[in-house]
Order: C-alpha cells, then sequence, then structure tokens
C-alpha cells in the first residue's frame, strides 16, 4: 500500500519494518515478528532510508539504536501504522455488521409499535450499530428517503410511491373497528362494515377518508364514509371517542393504545380491509452493511413477532434494483 507524500513513495511495509525495528533493537527479532527473513526487513529500511534521505539507526554489532533523525520520524510513520490498522479494523467491522450509523424513517403508528420493539432486539444483536428512529407523516417518510436523509421507511402505501422509490412488502394490517366498551357493537366478535357506519365516525386525516372510501367503495357503492370530525393525531381521534363521539376503524397495531382510553377493538368485515405496511428505499442507492442487516432483519423480525399479517413470499433484498 503506497501512501502518499511531498516527492516521496513510502510504503507502508517500508514502515511496520522500521517501526519493528525500533522497538526491538534488533532486525533480527523484527524480521521474526514481521514474518519476514532478516535481509528483507534490512532491504526495506534502507528503501525507507533511501526516500527519507537520512540515515534511522545507528548500527553496531550488538545492538541497533533510533538516530537523532529515528527518534524524530518514529512518532509520525507509528501513528500513520494505527491510523491505518484502526481504518482496516472499522472497515471489517463494518463489513461483518458490527459496527454502523442507521437512520429510518417511520410513520408514527409504526414509529412507536413495530419499529422499536425491533429496534431493540436489533441492538441486544448488534450492539455496535446505532440506528436513528424518524417518526412523521408518510408523505415525509417518502421524501427523506429521495433525498437520502434516511436509509430507508417504514410506512403503510397510501398512493402509488414514485418511481425513484421502491417499496419491499412488510406486512398486512388489519383495520379494526374502535368504539368505547360499552358500545352496542363492542360484545360482537367482527362487525360489518354496513353496521359500522350507522353510527359516527371520527376519522384521523382527511386523506385518510378518501383511502377509506376508496377501498368501500370496491365492495360496493352503497357504503359511504361521512366522519363528523377529522383531526391530525390518532390521540385525539381515541380522546373524542372515548367521549362518546364516535366510532372509528384503525389498524390493528393501534389497538395496545386504545386500551388506556377504555376502548375496545373489533374487527371489521364485509369488506375485510388491510393496510400494506412496507419498506420504501431508493432505486438504485445501495444499503450499507448496517442498514442491509437491518433491512433484512425487520422482515424476519415482523414475520415472527407482529400481529399483522406478514407478507412472506418477499424475498430479500440485499441491494435496492436499480
Amino acid at each position: 500500500m503506497a501512501l502518499v507524500a511531498t516527492r516521496l513513495n513510502l510504503t507502508l511495509k517500508q514502515l511496520r519494518a522500521f517501526v519493528s525495528v525500533a522497538d526491538s533493537g534488533s532486525f533480527t527479532d523484527a524480521a521474526a515478528q514481521l514474518h519476514l527473513t532478516q535481509s528483507a526487513v534490512s532491504v526495506l529500511v534502507r528503501e525507507l532510508e533511501g526516500e527519507l534521505g537520512f540515515r534511522l539507526f545507528e548500527r553496531s554489532t550488538r545492538r541497533v539504536r533510533l538516530s537523532a533523525a529515528g527518534a524524530d520520524f518514529y512518532p509520525l510513520a507509528l501513528k500513520v501504522i494505527q491510523d491505518v490498522d484502526s481504518a482496516a479494523l472499522s472497515a471489517l467491522q463494518l463489513q461483518e455488521r458490527k459496527r454502523g450509523n442507521i437512520r429510518v424513517a417511520a410513520t408514527p403508528l409504526y414509529a412507536a409499535t413495530v419499529v422499536p420493539e425491533a429496534m431493540a432486539t436489533f441492538r441486544a444483536r448488534y450492539p455496535g450499530i446505532v440506528v436513528r428512529l424518524l417518526d412523521m407523516m408518510n408523505e415525509q417518510v417518502l421524501a427523506n428517503v429521495l433525498s437520502g436523509a434516511v436509509d430507508f421507511g417504514v410506512a403503510p402505501q397510501q398512493r402509488p410511491p414514485s418511481g425513484e422509490i421502491v417499496q419491499t412488502p412488510l406486512f398486512l394490517d388489519r383495520l379494526h373497528l374502535i368504539c368505547p366498551a360499552d358500545h352496542e357493537l363492542a360484545r360482537l366478535r367482527s362487525v360489518a362494515w354496513k353496521a359500522a357506519l350507522r353510527h359516527p365516525f371520527v376519522n384521523p386525516s382527511h386523506d385518510y377518508t378518501v383511502r377509506l372510501q376508496m377501498d368501500l367503495n370496491a365492495w360496493s357503492t352503497d357504503l359511504v364514509l361521512a366522519p363528523v370530525q377529522e383531526v391530525s393525531y390518532f390521540s385525539t381521534v381515541l380522546g373524542l371517542i372515548k367521549a362518546g363521539l364516535g366510532v372509528t376503524a384503525l389498524p390493528e397495531h393501534t389497538v395496545p393504545f386504545t386500551r388506556p382510553y377504555g376502548l375496545t377493538a373489533v374487527p371489521l368485515r364485509e369488506p375485510v380491509i388491510k393496510r400494506q405496511v412496507s419498506l420504501f428505499t431508493k432505486r438504485g442507492h445501495s444499503l450499507s452493511p448496517a442498514a442491509e442487516t437491518l433491512f433484512n432483519f425487520l422482515q424476519e423480525f415482523v414475520a415472527r413477532e407482529t400481529p399483522g399479517e406478514p407478507v412472506r413470499q418477499t424475498p430479500k433484498a440485499r441491494t435496492t434494483p436499480k
């Protein structure tokens, strides 16, 4: 490996030979440490002296000592070797998925459920990899993936992604009716949409309403969703329902958050509506070894741990296709 210096052509082998001789005080001992012949070590040191233009050692029949110039040069050579060794170790650890920094964007629901649950298990397995989680709305997730601000995103697909975005299906999250525990529908094992829509609906956003109405229309045009409230946050939705101001339909991963509000979740049917939750990456952008490890780990974790329906037929993607 050549080290670039002004008008000099130094090599890492030469520096290692020099430092080894300086540390051991012997060409013979240095040769044994480096697994070289004594003559090879002598040649390397002479070549280094020739490049530098000064003697590095004062030689005697009994011992080799650093010259004054050699003593000045020693800490510089040692630092270069240490820096190269450190860089090589870091590269090896990155290759072996032992180190790295990852930035993941996720929508609020999955940033509060699937992703942190997976992160906890992932950190125990890969303690040297740091995962930074950014929670944001769906459109922001895709925008951050496109800009390269994050390695990948976790979000439900609300509209067809850009051609620059690659979607890897993760799991399907079924919609449940969320209502007060004393509601007339709460005691049922499942609720038909026709029955649910007889009650006032509270939705988390207008976009959510539009997408949900499209899903209902695909089943029957008689299923009309006319929410009495469209608010911005899930917590507001749950608060309104707790106050008896309506019901809502939310993905199954919301269910743990409904219990402190005294609410009940009942699976919806006719139609059964499932939200496709996916991993989003930028087309043509290869994931780092650490990010690739987490990307694949999330798919394994979901198949094993999440209450949603895993998409098992999706192959692991080592890199994003171009």
